[in-house]
């Protein structure tokens, strides 16, 4: 079935490796969220400049650039999220409702996931893009609403200090992730909607052929080796 939204965690290591790694390279993605949309819609430096939503990270690329260096964990200096909401579902939102509805998803998303894993809900950042599709039919282009949320290494636990976020694929944490962003996109979109929006992600159903039916006297038409 096809996914009714796409989440991916990525995250920026304390040491350079390479290009768009370390430091610099997170320095270079935080400037780049905060300045465009895609890749070739460039925000003039100075406009916009509150374009983050801040949760204790900061609302500019410097201040969040700064409190993850503060913030980092042996191996992680920032984790860089994304959380895109599928473009024909989005569709059927009224288009004043759909910014409104993704800052509000973005933000249930990080706090169950934090706290489903036993953590605080740590100091984060994100910002909104909006950007056109091309749907897989080729129909008209749709609006691909979506955010890019920066957190850092570390996130506070209950009765003790600070402790590393690792997020690992073999101990189900991204599976947890797109469980947890499924479930309140659905709600969202039941809510905003109706339920029937469902059909559009059911299973085609493909009819068999009925076998044609048996006539004569031959035992091979009616049991067939």
């Amino acid at each position: 079935m096809k996914a009714i939204i796409v989440t991916d965690f990525a995250y920026k290591g304390p040491k350079r490796k390479g290009r768009g790694t370390g430091h610099q390279g997170l320095r270079s993605t935080l400037k780049y969220l905060q300045y465009r949309d895609n890749r070739n819609q460039h925000i003039q430096q100075g406009e916009d400049d509150e374009r983050w939503v801040d949760h204790g990270l900061g609302q500019h690329y410097r201040a969040i650039f700064e409190n993850c260096d503060k913030l980092q964990s042996k191996h992680v200096l920032a984790w860089t999220w994304v959380i895109s909401p599928a473009p024909d579902l989005m569709a059927l939102v009224p288009e004043d409702q759909r910014p409104e509805l993704i800052l509000d998803l973005t933000e249930r998303i990080v706090e169950e996931y934090y706290t489903s894993r036993g953590f605080e809900v740590p100091e984060y950042s994100y910002v909104l893009h909006d950007r056109l599709t091309q749907p897989e039919d080729d129909s008209e282009p749709l609006q691909q609403l979506h955010t890019h949320v920066v957190l850092p290494g570390t996130a506070p636990l209950a009765g003790t200090d600070r402790q590393a976020v690792y997020n690992n694929k073999e101990k189900g944490h991204d599976a947890l992730f797109r469980e947890i962003a499924s479930k309140h996109f659905t709600e969202a979109l039941d809510r905003l909607i109706d339920p029937d929006w469902r059909r559009l992600r059911e299973e085609p159903v493909i009819e068999q052929p009925e076998p044609p039916t048996p006539s004569g006297d031959n035992l091979d038409d009616w049991f067939p080796r």
